[in-house]
């Protein structure tokens, strides 16, 4: 289960440094954008708080984004996806 959710986190951290990547060399030239465009802002992993092992992975199964648990001294901190 560690394992998997470590992975998992590895996963999605390597999918917005690609999707950031593709998305940075799509951007439209300056000529192109107009005043009613809006520049999307980027996310970023945010430690939440250390918990219990057990706890950790309770709350990142039941956070409605992306979350992961990993080990923080003899404790878990979990990491959310805010944007």
């Amino acid at each position: 289960m560690q394992a998997r959710l470590l992975l998992t986190g590895i996963a999605l951290g390597a999918t917005v440094l690609v999707g950031g990547a593709a998305a940075a060399q799509a951007a439209p030239a300056p000529s192109e954008i107009g005043t009613t465009s809006t520049a999307e802002a980027a996310g970023y992993w945010h430690k939440e708080g250390v918990y219990s092992e057990s706890t950790c992975y309770s709350l990142a199964a039941s956070y409605a984004g992306p979350a992961y648990c990993t080990p923080y001294g003899s404790r878990w901190a979990l990491y959310i996806w805010v944007e």
